[in-house]
């Protein structure tokens, strides 16, 4: 079953475009997962396990790590997997794992993290890994799980127009009927990398599927 649909468009000078879709089970992996978010990126080339929603768990216990195979040390938020499965994957962590790792991008993160202070219900961070669990310091991933209002997502789009250079922002703006908070869901990605800095946006259908998933609901409410 499908819980909600999710699509992912860059908005810097790339073209990238993704589907993703939310579901109760992986049909091909007999684990129980149903206490955990599982996307898959159409057509069918990456899965995603992630513990966002923290209605049992702050973070993916040990049993689901070690089934996916993914050999880290650390509390994770979330992971990617490609399919069929490579050596590398994918990690979600918070700030005090990243410092850990010592990255040539922490100065970069850090000022960019400050960029949006006050607007965020969440902000975390991603990178790849080896097989055997070693930070590959090439690149971070920083998401930004925005406050959802009319307000600050046009907070978020000014800050960045000004700071990044944005292709443009016209198919973003023309997805929100409204802005009530139960309508509509968005956040942002942006990754630094020696190559390139990217910025992606994402926004959920029909509902906001996060709308109960954050501590501080009441800031939610606010905005209504």
């Amino acid at each position: 079953m499908i819980r909600y649909k999710m699509f992912e468009r860059e908005i810097t000078k790339g073209n990238h475009q993704s589907y993703h879709v939310c579901v109760d089970k992986f049909n091909d992996y007999d684990i129980d997962l149903l206490d955990y978010e599982c996307n898959i990126t159409l057509p069918n080339d990456y899965i995603h396990v992630s513990c966002l929603k923290r209605e049992i768990d702050d973070y993916v216990r040990q049993s689901v790590l070690d089934y996916f195979n993914i050999d880290v040390d650390f509390p994770v938020i979330y992971f990617t997997r490609k399919i069929p499965f490579i050596p590398e994957f994918k990690c979600g962590f918070y700030l005090n794992t990243y410092k850990k790792f010592k990255s040539k991008y922490l100065k970069q993160t850090l000022s960019t993290m400050k960029l949006f202070r006050g607007l965020y219900n969440d902000i975390f961070l991603a990178g790849d890994f080896t097989s055997d669990g070693r930070f590959i310091d090439e690149s971070i991933n920083i998401e930004i799980m925005p406050i959802q209002s009319r307000e600050v997502y046009f907070k978020i789009r000014d800050l960045l127009l000004d700071n990044f250079e944005i292709d443009n922002f016209d198919s973003c703006d023309g997805l929100f009927t409204n802005y009530k908070v139960d309508k509509f869901h968005f956040h942002v990605k942006i990754k630094y990398s020696s190559s390139d800095t990217i910025v992606k946006f994402y926004n959920t259908y029909p509902t906001n599927p996060f709308i109960d998933y954050y501590d501080n609901k009441a800031r939610f409410n606010r905005f209504i």
